[in-house]
């Protein structure tokens, strides 16, 4: 009896340890140094309510809107990408996370530039963060590890003047009309995968329409959002593991 609860013991431990989900952030630059911007020496960061996640960077926990503490530096990979991977206990899975990309400190970070299309592609919104109002990106914790690649001050991996990003771009042009969402809602975007599924979340994170298609090279994917009560919902574009998100309103 003894042996048993032992073996259950450590094979409940074994699971706590790795009940958790990681998330590749990657963000390409090329654009921001191509508009003759330059990299600040401590290289690019993250800003988010990661603590507020119990998100962790490394092993060491993140803290919350603080970009110049260690565990939110990102790591240069080339061909002006900066990495950085965040692990998320999987009670966290469904919720939202809030953050942006800064180039060494507060004062040099996403959305300060007018043509930043964070909020108008529905990736990110404007919050009160500190007192201020920024602008901040969008995201849903995912059930499977994940890498969300974008260009800084865009919602998609497409960085003008980027061979990398061109390279490895998976969604581009994505547009969700209308929002606020009437019966029908329509997301239309270019992709060079083979499989796309398109999905919208309660603020729960439970899945409340959801649609699988052979991508095209041009998509226009309906999802019927007539049933949907009134309320703020997010939406998720997966390709083959490359994920956009972004807040959608039924009135």
């Amino acid at each position: 009896m003894k042996k048993t609860f032992t073996l259950i013991s450590a094979l409940f431990l074994a699971w706590t340890v790795t009940a958790q989900v990681a998330v590749t952030f990657q963000v390409d630059m090329s654009s921001y140094v191509s508009g003759g911007n330059t990299i600040d020496g401590s290289g690019i960061r993250f800003a988010g309510n990661f603590s507020a996640r119990q998100a962790t960077a490394g092993g060491t926990p993140m803290a919350d809107w603080s970009p110049t503490v260690a565990s939110s530096a990102l790591t240069s990979i080339g061909n002006n990408i900066w990495q950085g991977v965040v692990t998320f206990p999987n009670n966290t899975i469904g919720q939202e996370l809030n953050f942006i990309y800064v180039n060494g400190n507060f004062g040099m970070q996403e959305g300060t530039d007018p043509m930043s299309a964070i909020v108008a592609n529905n990736c990110g919104e404007i919050a009160t963060v500190l007192g201020t109002p920024l602008t901040v990106r969008s995201f849903i914790i995912p059930q499977t590890a994940t890498t969300k690649r974008v260009c800084w001050d865009k919602c998609t991996y497409a960085c003008n003047g980027s061979g990398a990003g061109v390279e490895n771009q998976v969604i581009s042009d994505l547009t969700v009309s209308p929002n606020p969402m009437s019966d029908v809602t329509v997301f239309s975007f270019n992709s060079n995968v083979d499989k796309v599924t398109v999905s919208i979340l309660d603020l729960t994170g439970k899945v409340v329409a959801n649609k699988e298609v052979a991508a095209q090279m041009e998509n226009n994917i309906e999802i019927a959002t007539g049933h949907l009560l009134a309320g703020a919902y997010i939406y998720q574009v997966n390709a083959e593991g490359n994920v956009v998100t972004g807040k959608l309103i039924k009135n």
